[in-house]
């Protein structure tokens, strides 16, 4: 008697994250302690503080 052949096992890819102040581009992980967008701290700073958020998003904008 003969085993089945073995199924494949799809391999998947985990998720790469999106950088919110470069829309469109990867997170590039350019601090050494951060793991994504959500431990970043220069995504922290701006989203964080009301005049710097607006400027980014006039910037944006234009």
């Amino acid at each position: 008697m003969t085993a089945p052949p073995a199924a494949k096992k799809a391999t998947r890819r985990p998720p790469d994250p999106k950088c919110p102040l470069r829309p469109g581009e990867p997170c590039t992980l350019c601090q050494a302690s951060v793991t994504g967008p959500q431990d970043c701290g220069l995504v922290y700073l701006i989203m964080d503080d009301p005049e710097a958020r607006e400027a980014f998003n006039a910037s944006r904008r234009r």
